[in-house]
């Protein structure tokens, strides 16, 4: 008889079936979450109107659910460490399904407000555990793998999210969408106990919270870094408040688009699953500093093409948009994690916190802006500062 005693254990490889099944799990699971984040963005013109709101209130569906997404991405960031990652990915997943099951029940646009609040602190358990548990139980030649599939599964999640609730809406309401994501939902969280491996390399910290936060803010320090956060928060802002406000924007003269038209404009945002990997490959080679700044003008330039009224320049517009932002989110985020010399994991973490700051503010904030300026408004704004504040960064980044 064979015995297991003395055999080491080793993180999974790509030929393993354990491999496959973290994967398909891991990506189920972002899938899920990333459709329940955007699943309100196309509605927004259909709350302020079924709900008698300004654009700016619609918008509140939004981003309080990325408000509690930041404070969710910090706490369950440092509970994981403490007590694992395996059953915040589980439990959270089934946390952030509830709401989509009871929203559609409720009446009052504080209710939905309410519960999409405790959506985004559920969804935050996974993006705060992932890429720990992928480190700590997949071996180093095959993470690259994984990663780049868990990630490209957030932008299929959001055009997931965002198409099923604008076909939904238009075709029979906007409830509907939610049930049919929510019953989506409760199985891929039946999966989720199903298929991911338990931890085997999990070790618990010993670190306060004091001393985790103080972890992220020391890089604040660094002037490369904090305007590289700075530089984060605001094309997330840009990109935000483009993506939000566009439904508005496609549903009046002269496009006068339905929902369901105007939620398949979401699919522009698989130019941004092909730019993060392009942009990747291109890192070997060049100026990693160079092809962020490449990055950023790509997207400013998309910014100003939508200003053309037709729905084909729209359309390039917001392609052009989505495979430059990914371009510099991804190369950003990379940078940082090379830049910062110690507390990596904190300095990764600001950088998340900063990026969805710009959702939440960008979301809003743009809303008043819309409303007095239309279109034209969002347009400068959504490109005048991340320019600015890009320019600022890549200054500070070759002369510091």
């Amino acid at each position: 008889m064979l015995s297991n005693v003395g055999v080491e254990k080793k993180p999974y490889e790509r030929y393993e079936a354990n491999f496959w099944k973290l994967t398909i799990g891991l990506t189920l699971a972002s899938l899920l979450n990333f459709a329940n984040l955007y699943v309100v963005q196309p509605l927004l013109p259909v709350f302020a109107r079924e709900f008698s709101l300004t654009p700016t209130m619609s918008s509140f569906a939004m981003s309080l659910t990325t408000l509690s997404l930041v404070i969710g991405l910090l706490f369950f960031g440092f509970l994981s460490d403490h007590i694992g990652r395996i059953g915040i990915i589980q439990w959270t997943l089934c946390l952030s399904v509830v709401p989509l099951l009871v929203i559609p029940l409720v009446d009052s646009y504080l209710w939905i407000l309410m519960w999409r609040f405790i959506t985004g602190f559920g969804i935050a358990g996974l993006p705060a555990v992932a890429i720990a548990y992928i480190n700590e139980e997949i071996a180093r030649s095959s993470r690259g793998l994984i990663v780049t599939i868990y990630i490209a599964s957030n932008a299929l999640g959001g055009m997931l999210g965002r198409f099923v609730s604008g076909y939904f809406a238009d075709h029979y309401s906007w409830e509907v969408g939610f049930y049919v994501i929510g019953v989506f939902g409760a199985f891929i969280c039946f999966g989720c106990f199903l298929l991911l491996p338990k931890s085997r390399f999990f070790v618990q910290y010993n670190r306060t919270l004091k001393e985790d936060f103080l972890g992220m803010l020391v890089h604040l320090k660094n002037q490369k870094l904090a305007f590289a956060f700075l530089f984060g928060m605001m094309i997330q802002f840009g990109f935000t408040g483009i993506w939000t406000y566009i439904p508005f924007y496609l549903e009046q003269e002269p496009f006068y688009l339905s929902i369901h038209l105007i939620s398949l404009v979401y699919f522009t945002y698989l130019f941004g699953v092909f730019g993060s990997p392009f942009a990747g490959r291109l890192a070997a080679k060049y100026n990693i500093l160079h092809l962020m700044f490449f990055g950023l003008i790509t997207m400013v330039i998309g910014v100003w093409i939508t200003t053309l009224q037709t729905v084909a320049f729209v359309v390039l517009g917001l392609s052009i948009v989505c495979f430059g932002f990914f371009i510099a989110h991804s190369l950003t985020s990379a940078w940082i994690g090379e830049t910062a010399t110690h507390h990596k994991s904190g300095a990764s973490s600001f950088y998340f916190f900063s990026y969805y700051i710009g959702v939440t503010v960008g979301g809003t904030a743009v809303g008043e802006i819309w409303s007095t300026f239309h279109w034209i408004g969002v347009v400068v704004v959504c490109s005048i500062l991340p320019a600015v504040f890009g320019a600022l960064f890549f200054i500070v980044a070759k002369k510091v």
